[in-house]
Formats: C-alpha cells, structure tokens, sequence
C-alpha cells in the first residue's frame, strides 16, 4: 500500500528531526531483512514517536533508497511513490535540460519533485517551477533547498491560473512533464494530461517549448516529436516547438546520440536474406522503420513489420540488433520443430515474435528444444500469412 504522506510530513523531514531516526534505520538494516522486525526495533528506540510519523520515516526511507539509484537529486531529496514512478530518469533529466537553452529563465510546468528542476537549475541561468499538488510542491522546494539551488522558486497551483500571472516574454524556454496519472489509472491519450497541451497555444509562438509524454501516445498537430532511447527501450518521446531539434528524430539518451529519417534513399531489393536486423524501438516509434532500414542497405520483412533483411552484414550500432540467419521459410508448425532441432537449438534459444498470436513462452513450450545451440527464432506476419526465420545473435 503506498503510504499518503502530507504536508505536515514532509516539514518533519525538512526540519531535520528524521535524521536520528534514519541513523537508527540503517543501524537495524544491517542487523534485520524483515521490515516488521525492523519497525519494532525502531518502536523500542523511539517510544514517543507516533505511529503515523514512524509509518512516515519508514516509507520515506524505502523511497530514497530507490530515489538515490533513479533520480540525479541530493542524497537526503524526499519522495512520493506516484512522483518517483513519474519522475525523469538521472539520463532523462540531463537530456531534457541539454536540449533547453541556458542563457535565461526557463518555466518547469507540472514540475513533480523536481528530477527534471535540478538539472535545468544547474544550467540555466534560472527556473520558475510550477507544481499543482502541495504535497510535491512541499517537496520540490526541499529538494531544491538542499540541492543548494538558489536560482529557483516554486509556485503552487494549476499552471492554467500561474500562466495569466506570468510575463512569459521574460522566459527563454517552457519545459513540461504533464501528470498522466489520474484515479490510479495511467493515461496514454494526451487529451487526458494535466495540465492539457492546448495550455502550451497560449504561450508566446516563438518560444522555446519541450515537453515531455508516453512512449505509447500520438502527438497531436502542430507538434515536432522525438522518441528518446534508454538501454534497449523507448521510455519516453519529447514534443517541441522552436529548439534545436529537427521535426521527427530519434535520440539516445545513454549516447548523446541522434538520428534523422532521411527520405532521399531509394528503397533496397534483396535477393538472399543473409542478415536480419531489429530496429530499436526508439526508431520504431518514429514511424520510420523503412528509411531506417535502407540506410542499413536493408529491407523490411513487411511493411508493418519492423524487422529487416538484408544481404549484407549491418554496423555495430546502438539504434539496432543484428542476426546472421540459417532458415527462412513458410510458417509451419512442425517445419518450426524439425528445423529448431536440426539446427540443434538449446531450450535457451531466444523467440522473438510480431504479428502472430502466440506468446514466445507458448512457442517454446510446443518445442521442447534440448541441443547446444543458443539461437535465435523469428515468427512474423507477412503479407497474409506468416514467416519463420532462424538465426544466430551477432553479439557487438
């Protein structure tokens, strides 16, 4: 259950009195695994404090651990379990602000607890942040307190009310993080953000706008987007208006790295598949799997699908996976047996799947493979029907 912390809570911890009992904390961590045994000690150290303000420590304490290992803040920063579910990344929050100018003031808008306001604190010349929930807005300004950030002030409220209030002329950039949770329930559909993105048509037209929604959502007109790439996935896209950016790219986050559809390149004719290639879904999500897989010299299985082919051995590159294929053949149900086994693939062997409705634990229970080879299984949908594909990872 996740614990409701309010304000009186959070100037508790502000004011300094938590500290002892933290020391102690880490005293019975050491001893203890169970958390029941760990608040008993606690409750036997401190008799006099109350339940609720015990409950409170203990919550909080779990939920810096987990801060410290996500988020760039000071080491005593405060959370909430929504907010640091929500919260940008350490990667994230640098990238966001690398993309904002830094030669004035920029505007956080639905600034949360400010993973994304330290960062943008720390390079522009100020920030103006706007939180509606008085809670995270307690704990916005103590972070930023204790982050030594004296170039920044809070605003509690809705950004809709602050905005009026505002001399927007005077900003240099609006960045925005809109909550996307309501009643529990995470939203997709950007109509349903908080503050909505109409609010960002109010702003000045040539300022700088950045902001932040799901992976899963479709921008809405009048949007530049960018897909932004973490490890192996596609955690986030970033609209913008009037920033350095060009109107549809991907970017890595973990490599500074960014790469641009270009349209120019005719499109590849492959004879013998030698190669497959799995696109990152950082470019999936830009919607330009083909220009993608033509600058690899490579050739999507079908236009819905986002793998390719190719008669050449791809790059090393961190926007994709390479496989050398073995077979490629006709879906077939007891062809798939017989080839996985005359390949001598082991029950390790990976399964990849797109556009068919079984799941890889279903396939790979059907095959009861027991050989020595770690390969790699391709089902897809193509054209009308489906293709399997047999292969061995290229490891970079």
């Amino acid at each position: 259950m996740r614990f409701r912390f309010t304000k009186d809570h959070i100037a508790y911890f502000s004011s300094g009195q938590a500290a002892e009992i933290l020391h102690e904390y880490h005293s019975q961590t050491e001893k203890y695994s169970d958390s029941l045994r760990i608040q008993t000690a606690l409750r036997a150290v401190f008799p006099a404090l109350a339940t609720d303000t015990l409950q409170a420590c203990l919550a909080q304490f779990a939920l810096q651990e987990k801060g410290r290992k996500k988020c760039a803040l000071p080491e005593n920063a405060l959370y909430t379990q929504d907010a640091l579910e929500m919260a940008s990344s350490s990667a994230a929050a640098r990238l966001h602000a690398a993309l904002l100018p830094s030669d004035g003031v920029v505007l956080d808008i639905a600034a949360g607890i400010g993973s994304d306001a330290a960062q943008i604190a720390g390079s522009a010349n100020g920030i103006i942040c706007i939180e509606a929930d008085a809670v995270h807005a307690s704990i916005l300004r103590h972070n930023l307190l204790v982050g030594g950030y004296s170039n920044a002030a809070v605003l509690q409220g809705r950004a809709e009310s602050w905005l009026p209030l505002l001399k927007t002329g005077n900003l240099r950039a609006v960045f925005a993080d809109p909550a996307r949770r309501n009643d529990g329930k995470r939203h997709v559909e950007v109509e349903l953000y908080s503050p909505p993105l109409t609010l960002f048509d109010t702003l000045p037209p040539d300022l700088p706008v950045l902001v932040k929604i799901s992976p899963a959502a479709d921008a809405p007109e009048g949007w530049n987007r960018a897909t932004v790439a973490f490890g192996k996935e596609c955690s986030e896209q970033l609209l913008h208006r009037n920033l350095d950016l060009p109107p549809l790219c991907a970017l890595h986050a973990d490599h500074d790295l960014r790469w641009t559809p270009d349209t120019s390149l005719p499109p590849v004719c492959i004879d013998t598949p030698r190669f497959l290639i799995e696109p990152h879904a950082a470019i999936i999500r830009t919607g330009a799997v083909e220009e993608y897989l033509r600058e690899q010299r490579a050739a999507p299985l079908d236009p819905q699908i986002a793998y390719g082919l190719s008669e050449h051995e791809p790059p090393v590159s961190v926007w994709h996976q390479r496989f050398r294929l073995l077979r490629v053949d006709a879906f077939n149900r007891k062809r798939l047996r017989s080839i996985a086994r005359e390949l001598d693939f082991s029950s390790r062997t990976e399964i990849k799947k797109r556009g068919f409705p079984d799941t890889p634990e279903q396939i790979r229970s059907a095959l009861k493979l027991s050989g020595d080879t770690h390969g790699v299984i391709f089902i897809a949908r193509r054209g009308k029907g489906h293709v399997m594909a047999f292969g061995l990872r290229i490891e970079d």
